[in-house]
């Protein structure tokens, strides 16, 4: 996970301001980092990174294009680069770097938002152009990557946490109420709501162009659902499966090893036999972790499916007294407040203590497929809400 922060301004920025952010985003790329202000400095960009492609410096932020124009910032990854780089190429660009920024870089200076629409992957990115005096800020379609915003005195601030921004000192820390009450309700806070009053997160699939002092949001990018044409339960299923081969290989796009998160749910378990359909599941490493409470330990089954796949499996013990000395560090881990998210922590960091960088999840396969009995109940409440509303 990299980091990116940064100021659009129409005044000539303080050195101290892009410190701070750089100060601030540190902990999120222990790779490099990389600080640019323009030379008019009324605008900078930060970078902290976590090298996954490209592991030379090459592929080191801020990056400016050939020409010197335009600068960018980006954390995330770019699964379809190297089809992009070829297109590019043939229409005349030329690369000087293996990485998938300086292929965003150039495919964004030549096409602007539209190229953004043809980017498959996820990503959070800031980019300025020093002849218009024009900065760009672009997120995901999904929102993978977060990227944080605020209007202050000191121009259009950005970054990829919130707390970056509040170390400024140019945000003030105000708690919003109603984002407070949306978490107390439901665990989090919508979006493009933060706790933090002024201060806004990117909505996924959105641009904001900002220019002379004035910013302007606009969707590139939203989920389409075509008229459905399938009409056996049989082609439906393999349709579906041709799409999950399809995106677990475009997730094998790596210089570093690729991981798995994998517990005795469906979830994980699907994504390391469809790793084993593409050839990656031998020798790949896969993560785990084990309670005491028999109910609730899947350990045991996710060793079995490790075995049957043949991948490399570490698996990290976890008891109350282990836990309660990992709380503090994982509330400062924290950007923002979350009821939920301690184990995915906790595996995160024991992933990490084995050498791993990237690692695939299975978080969001209920969401998609329905996976809890409960989700059965939205078209009810959903049904009960509308009526409600007609009510006096």
């Amino acid at each position: 996970m990299c980091g990116i922060g940064g100021v659009f301004s129409t005044d000539e920025l303080p050195d101290v301001l892009l410190a701070r952010m750089q100060d601030g985003l540190r902990h999120r790329g222990p790779d490099g980092e990389g600080r640019w202000r323009d030379p008019c400095g009324t605008a900078g960009l930060v970078h902290a990174r976590l090298a996954i492609i490209d592991l030379t410096d090459g592929g080191a932020q801020p990056m400016r294009s050939a020409d010197g124009r335009y600068v960018l910032v980006f954390n995330g990854e770019i699964y379809n680069y190297r089809a992009l780089r070829a297109e590019l190429e043939a229409g005349g660009a030329r690369f000087s770097t293996e990485s998938d920024t300086e292929v965003l870089l150039t495919l964004a200076a030549a096409h602007g938002i539209e190229g953004l629409r043809r980017l498959r992957g996820m990503f959070a990115l800031a980019l300025w152009d020093t002849h218009a005096r024009r900065g760009l800020l672009a997120r995901d379609g999904f929102g993978i990557k977060p990227l944080y915003y605020a209007n202050t005195a000191s121009g259009l601030l950005f970054a990829s946490e919130l707390r970056t921004l509040l170390a400024t000192g140019a945000v003030d820390f105000r708690l919003d109420p109603v984002a407070l009450g949306d978490f107390f309700a439901t665990g989090s806070v919508p979006e493009p709501a933060s706790l933090v009053e002024g201060v806004a997160v990117l909505p996924p699939g959105h641009t904001l162009s900002w220019e002379g002092g004035r910013a302007t949001l606009e969707r590139f990018w939203s989920v389409h659902f075509p008229p459905p044409t399938v009409s056996a339960r049989s082609e439906a299923i393999c349709l579906t499966r041709a799409a999950l081969e399809d995106s677990i290989t475009a997730h094998f796009v790596s210089d570093v090893p690729v991981g798995l998160f994998l517990s005795g749910g469906i979830d994980s378990t699907a994504l390391l036999s469809l790793a084993a359909r593409a050839g990656h599941a031998s020798g790949m490493d896969t993560f785990s972790i084990a309670v005491d409470q028999a109910s609730h330990d899947e350990a045991g089954v996710a060793a079995a499916s490790a075995r049957r796949f043949g991948s490399r499996h570490h698996v990290l013990r976890l008891d109350g007294g282990s836990a309660a000395d990992s709380l503090d560090s994982f509330l400062d881990s924290m950007d923002v407040p979350s009821v939920d998210g301690f184990n995915t922590w906790t595996v995160s960091r024991f992933a990490r203590s084995q050498g791993m960088k990237v690692v695939l999840s299975g978080l969001g396969g209920d969401e998609m497929f329905g996976g809890y009995p409960s989700f059965r109940n939205v078209p009810r409440l959903r049904a009960l809400v509308s009526a409600a509303r007609r009510l006096p």
